[in-house]
Parts: structure tokens; C-alpha cells; sequence
């Protein structure tokens, strides 16, 4: 008896398909923050400053221009707050990607239960960003 080789569509071959990017998107957005966090601290290293750290001057430092402004002229502070960012927005990614593919394996409790960590999230952001404590 011969059996039938050719490739066919598997639900779980889609799925670990799915869980597979997850987990390269998590690895990627690790090593991406760390070798940021690298350039920053050496930068840091070769040409120390003083930086006053209060809240003023760190809210000022998260405006897009004044990241890519210091990413272009190499100062170390624009490489770590973008090391941070890219390493605090990695997680909310893989809920993201979560909710996709809970909505692909038609898991519709998973999703709202992912759904609900993502407004969770989203809300914690808003309501700091406002000052609420």
C-alpha cells in the first residue's frame, strides 16, 4: 500500500506556524533592545554627561524627534530610552500576535480573555500618561 506524501493543510501545522513567530518576535525584540542597550552604555562610557533625570527632563527625552535627533548624533540616553521602549513593547506585541491567533483557532474565550489583558494594558498606559496613581 502506498501511502499519499504530498503536503496538506494541517490546523496544527498553521498553529505552531503562529507560536513560532511569537517566539521569534520575542527573541528578536530581546536582542534588538540588548544590542541597543549596549551602544547606549558604551556610548555612555566613551562620552559621560551629566543628565539631571527629573521628570521634566525624562518626558522631554521621550518625544520622537529628540530620540532620532540623538540616534543620529550618537548620544547614549536616545539608545537606552529606545532600548527600553522596544523592550517594554515586545510583550504587548506577543499579546497582540496572541489575540491573532486565538482568532485563527476560532478560540473565542481565549481571545476575549487576551483582549482583555491588551485593554488592560492599554488602559494602564493612558491612565499613567493622565497621572492618575
Amino acid at each position: 500500500m502506498k501511502q499519499d506524501s504530498s503536503p496538506s493543510f494541517s490546523p496544527m501545522a498553521e498553529e505552531q506556524k503562529v507560536y513560532a513567530g511569537v517566539y521569534h518576535m520575542l527573541i528578536a525584540g530581546m536582542i534588538v533592545s540588548n544590542v541597543l542597550f549596549v551602544i547606549g552604555i558604551i556610548l555612555a562610557f566613551l562620552h559621560p554627561q551629566y543628565f539631571p533625570l527629573s521628570a521634566s527632563w525624562v518626558r522631554e527625552q521621550y518625544r520622537p524627534s529628540v530620540i532620532f535627533h540623538g540616534l543620529a548624533h550618537g548620544q547614549p540616553t536616545s539608545f537606552l530610552l529606545l532600548g527600553t521602549l522596544l523592550l517594554i513593547l515586545t510583550p504587548v506585541a506577543r499579546v497582540i500576535v496572541s489575540i491573532y491567533a486565538f482568532w485563527l483557532d476560532r478560540d473565542r474565550k481565549y481571545v476575549a480573555v487576551t483582549l482583555t489583558v491588551l485593554i488592560i494594558m492599554v488602559l494602564t498606559v493612558i491612565l499613567g500618561l493622565l497621572g492618575v496613581r
